[in-house]
């Protein structure tokens, strides 16, 4: 096939160069920030706060439609309505403020690769990175405006200060400090645990960490990290102390003592989040068994250890929580990627070519189905998942498409052969999915999870029915990311009855199943609106109070 070109395709050499591990980076964080509304549940939540905090008197602490958000810090926020500011203009304020998410991806792969550089050197370091890329649970999460991905940013840099400082010491001190402010400010105090805890052990742990400039420099790690939480603890006292206090208090609240279900839970999900790190993981730490004190090993070993802890913890189960373990986990298979037997290597290489292959040629063979009508079942079904939504062919999506495609077959024909290859086709393979998926049927996709015609429609009712303008909006059942998007595309604010009770609000909001009886309400209330986005269950009402006879 290649002797057929009329030019030769560069081999690509393993362990592959910063450049290309670069490249490949852009290219795994900027397809899907950009094109879509906030989709449910994460990316409308963190959209919503971003659009309140723009808004001034809201920005010390995270708000959601009026209201505390308790479960993030506002650092990761601070960042995205920064970039909202500067860029809405261009981009739209949702788009713009993603622009984070792929600051705080890039800036976390880059920190865990210099982390891995120091422990096991450079090789190793380039398959850290590329086992990261290559995690599902990081590709799920990491293109949505998540309070999580300033937290793993913050971390990363937490995880490379103390693989620095038996070198660097002054320097680790700082980044130390810097990088548990910065987490302990996007999550909460639950965030800086496992690196703190790692930084006080691993001196006691190893003689490699053990010296009095590695001593000195936690110290210097606690005044840095002092001050910023200190200067912003400040500021809620003055400005919101109330609301200081009750955020303090949730952030308490979510850590009780793991359960064994909790345990279950969380192996559960990194066994399909944390694909393909854990398995090199495990199969390192068996190799060389006898070797677990080694500096590198042993640092690997307890981040995991010290943050599966710490997540276990947390009292509400939520997947997204386990995006903190994948860049520990990562540090660990990077070390093991060389060591992988052959039949291993080319057992998880070849599986990751097929697998991705295969699912981006059915991500075109979909397109070409709504793009043309054939086959005619494939586009049958996509009509029937999205009823209503029309195809148009976009260029820029379409070259990206095209570019993508042609840069993953050149990665399967010239790649050197070398236990790299396997990480490599994996990051590669995420990339290239994603970006297909992200491009071909993004509209596709944002016609079936934007809550804008629904907002919209919902406003106009309420414009219809108060033409000056309604001050109190009652809602009962209705979700957080409803509650983000209401407030983002129509600006509609309720007041939730579940958390103040009964009110007088002249209108009532309520999310409701299809089959689910309003008589209840009809003495007090009258029906106005009823709306959905298209195949969901979700149904959304709107009553004004019934005018007594």
């Amino acid at each position: 096939m290649l002797r057929a070109l009329p030019f030769a395709l560069p081999r690509i050499g393993l362990p592959p160069s910063t450049l290309l591990v670069g490249v490949v980076a852009f290219a795994y964080a900027l397809p899907g920030l950009f094109g879509h509304d906030p989709w449910k549940p994460e990316d409308a939540i963190g959209a919503g706060i971003v659009h309140q905090m723009l808004e001034p008197g809201y920005w010390l602490l995270p708000y959601l439609a009026g209201e505390l958000y308790t479960e993030d810090g506002p650092f990761y926020y601070w960042v995205a309505a920064v970039f909202a500011r500067v860029a809405a203009t261009v981009l739209g304020v949702d788009d713009a403020a993603r622009l984070a998410s792929a600051a705080a991806v890039i800036s976390t792969l880059f920190l865990m690769r210099a982390a891995a550089r120091e422990l096991y050197g450079r090789s190793p370091a380039d398959a850290a990175m590329l086992v990261l890329l290559g995690c599902l649970g990081l590709l799920i999460h990491a293109h949505e405006t998540l309070g999580e991905l300033g937290m793993l940013a913050g971390q990363a840099l937490a995880w490379y200060a103390i693989a620095l400082a038996p070198r660097k010491p002054r320097k680790a001190g700082v980044a130390l400090g810097v990088g548990l402010a910065i987490a302990v400010l996007s999550k909460g105090p639950w965030a800086a645990v496992a690196p703190a805890m790692a930084a006080i052990a691993m001196p006691a742990l190893s003689p490699h960490w053990r010296s009095r400039a590695a001593l000195i420099s936690l110290f210097e790690a606690l005044v840095v990290f002092a001050v910023p939480v200190a200067l912003w603890a400040a500021a809620i006292a003055m400005r919101m102390p109330q609301e200081g206090w009750a955020w303090l208090a949730a952030q308490w609240h979510s850590i009780g003592v793991p359960r064994f279900g909790d345990l279950l839970y969380d192996l559960k999900v990194l066994s399909w989040a944390a694909w393909p790190a854990w398995p090199i993981a495990l199969y390192l730490l068996w190799d060389r068994r006898r070797m677990l004190s080694d500096p590198g090993l042993l640092f690997g070993l307890v981040a995991t250890g010290l943050t599966f802890a710490t997540v276990v913890g947390l009292r509400e189960l939520r997947e997204v929580h386990t995006l903190a373990l994948l860049p520990p986990i990562a540090l660990l298979a990077g070390a093991g990627v060389e060591r992988l037997r052959r039949g291993a290597v080319h057992a998880l290489e070849w599986f990751g070519a097929i697998t991705f292959s295969f699912f981006a040629l059915l991500v075109w063979l979909g397109w070409i189905a709504m793009m043309t009508g054939s086959p005619e079942r494939i586009a049958r079904n996509f009509a029937k998942l999205e009823p209503g939504h029309v195809p148009s062919f976009e260029w820029l999506p379409f070259a990206v498409a095209i570019l993508l495609s042609l840069a993953w077959i050149w990665v399967l024909l010239r790649s050197e052969r070398s236990p790299y290859r396997s990480v490599l086709f994996w990051a590669c393979g995420a990339t290239l999915l994603w970006g297909l998926i992200m491009t071909l049927l993004l509209s596709w996709i944002d016609y079936g999870k934007t809550y804008r015609p629904v907002a919209q429609t919902m406003a106009a009712a309420l414009r219809k029915a108060y033409p000056a303008g309604v001050r109190c909006i009652e809602s009962r059942g209705l979700g957080q990311s409803q509650r983000a998007a209401l407030d983002y595309h129509a600006g509609i604010v309720t007041r939730r009855a579940e958390l103040h009770g009964a009110s007088q609000c002249p209108v009532l909001l309520v999310q409701a199943r299809p089959d689910e009886d309003d008589q209840a309400l009809a003495k007090t209330w009258k029906r106005i609106w009823e709306g959905n986005r298209p195949r969901d269950k979700e149904r959304y009402r709107l009553y004004v109070r019934a005018r007594r006879s």
